[in-house]
């Protein structure tokens, strides 16, 4: 019997229950949600390069955190200072490759982003190994705001580079003074506001922070500037926003597993789109 896309929409939401939000964002962004599916792929964007390997795997569902289009569910995929993307040539391509390759492409951020624990928070700590050094503060362990980790003591500069290396990343941002020594980590991913910096620095001990993205570089990465010139001495890590949900795209495959067990599901990284030359 076929499956539809609409059908796996559906399976999502009553998997989530009652907590299901609506409105959100999590919506089906291209192709027709009557098209039937063959397998799934999650993953942080469907970029060009993703779509291109689910359809050489064989799935043409792609679940992932953002959009095709380059903006977020409320644009009405228009993106600043542009009235319309029907005049560009890559969207045309994209457009068109995924209506002749029969794909629907489901954002689910929303609802994902609201289990708790929070699934982003726990794949980021595993890809990076420190499940062993979770130490909540209080409150539900692996909630959001709530990942702190007594890692294995070290300088800022050996830190960073252990990151880098065990998340395979191409590049990595760094700010803080290299020689101090850091013992306990406050971890977050995906965007970054100075409240939420503010308040995970109250945690007593925390001498480093690790996050996806600063909302404003002027603000948190300024905000820390501030503190180490102050004599306040902290680290912070800036891993961006793809290597730091892009775990939890993994997980997500991992949670559909357990409820879709009739068309295959694969989780498809969209790679760090940044490098640094060495």
């Amino acid at each position: 019997m076929a499956i539809t896309a609409q059908a796996i929409v559906e399976r999502i939401q009553q998997k989530l229950g009652s907590g299901w939000k609506d409105p959100s964002g999590d919506t089906i962004l291209a192709g027709n949600r009557d098209t039937e599916v063959k397998g799934i792929a999650t993953t942080f964007a469907p970029s060009l390069e993703v779509l291109h390997k689910a359809v050489a795997s064989g799935k043409n569902m792609v679940i992932s955190r953002e959009s095709p289009f380059w903006a977020r569910p409320g644009a009405g995929g228009r993106g600043r200072g542009q009235t319309s993307l029907d005049s560009d040539p890559i969207y045309r391509i994209k457009r068109d490759y995924i209506a002749s390759n029969n794909l629907i492409v489901y954002r689910l951020f929303d609802n994902w982003n609201a289990r708790q624990p929070d699934p982003q928070l726990q794949g980021l700590a595993k890809a990076l190994g420190w499940e062993k050094f979770y130490k909540p503060s209080g409150g539900v362990p692996w909630s959001t705001n709530n990942g702190f980790f007594t890692i294995l003591p070290a300088t800022l500069k050996e830190t960073a580079q252990r990151i880098k290396k065990t998340l395979k990343m191409k590049s990595i941002r760094v700010g803080g003074d290299p020689d101090i020594r850091v013992t306990k980590a406050a971890l977050s991913h995906g965007m970054y506001f100075l409240p939420d910096l503010r308040k995970l620095l109250t945690e007593p001990g925390v001498d480093l922070v690790v996050l996806g993205e600063p909302q404003w570089e002027n603000e948190l990465s300024l905000y820390n500037f501030d503190l180490n010139a102050a004599g306040i001495k902290k680290g912070m890590i800036v891993l961006g926003q793809e290597v730091s949900e892009e775990p939890g795209c993994g997980e997500m495959a991992v949670w559909l597993k357990s409820f879709i067990t009739d068309l295959p599901v694969e989780w498809i990284p969209t790679g760090e789109p940044s490098w640094m030359p060495y």
